[in-house]
């Protein structure tokens, strides 16, 4: 189903509302595997997913090669493709790697945040409330990688935002596959708002450590979740 997310949430939780129908069976497939909807190791047939969306092959396929590099689907030649394997240590490397992107950023856009991106920040963490709130969990993490991407993005480091990006959907998919209770809203809100008051007139130093005690507080809680793994 569309969602009128600016209309609802005055942002949308994307970069661009394109409305390509690529665009349509890329997010819709991207979130059934990250839900955990579509298991690890699962074949997608590129004719039944036409025939579910309505669409041709071609369009399909569109949509599998963007998830192909997002490293959510593996494709093959001759085996067609597959959802890609979910595993604890993988998400744990890609989170750690995100927090040293992320750290790296913190340090360039500090105390620099121009004033339009802070308000698009701002309604980005109330769309992120609110979705937590209502317990569309999946939809929050839109908001989120759109909140942490484009805070990133202020740093100049371009070659590297695709990078972050894929970081981010691997996390989310560890955290989210098979999960039906709903995140804090209120901590969700809190733990953002400090980061972006960090951002916006800490020193580089201090945005640095907002968003490294964020990343682990989520490596803590999501991705080790009460194992003995050291990060």
């Amino acid at each position: 189903m569309h969602l009128d997310f600016v209309k609802e949430f005055g942002v949308s939780p994307r970069q661009s509302q394109r409305s390509r129908k690529s665009d349509f069976v890329y997010f819709g497939l991207k979130e059934r595997i990250i839900i955990g909807d579509l298991k690890p190791g699962q074949t997608i047939g590129e004719q039944q997913i036409a025939v579910d969306y309505g669409c041709a092959q071609g369009t399909v396929r569109e949509a599998l090669i963007r998830l192909d590099n997002n490293g959510l689907v593996i494709r093959n030649d001759y085996r067609g493709t597959q959802v890609s394997p979910l595993c604890r240590n993988e998400a744990l490397q890609m989170v750690l790697i995100r927090k040293q992107l992320e750290k790296a950023a913190a340090r360039l856009v500090a105390s620099k945040l121009p004033d339009e991106v802070y308000h698009n920040l701002k309604l980005i963490m109330n769309a992120m409330y609110c979705t937590a709130q209502d317990g569309r969990i999946y939809l929050c993490s839109e908001f989120d990688r759109r909140f942490h991407g484009l805070l990133f993005a202020q740093s100049g480091l371009k070659g590297l935002e695709p990078i972050l990006n894929r970081c981010a959907i691997h996390m989310h998919r560890f955290t989210l596959s098979g999960r039906t209770e709903k995140v804090n809203a209120d901590d969700v809100f809190q733990r953002h708002s400090h980061i972006l008051e960090c951002y916006r007139t800490g020193t580089p130093e201090e945005a640095a450590e907002a968003i490294s005690e964020h990343i682990d507080f989520l490596i803590k809680t999501w991705i080790l979740n009460g194992t003995e793994e050291a990060v």
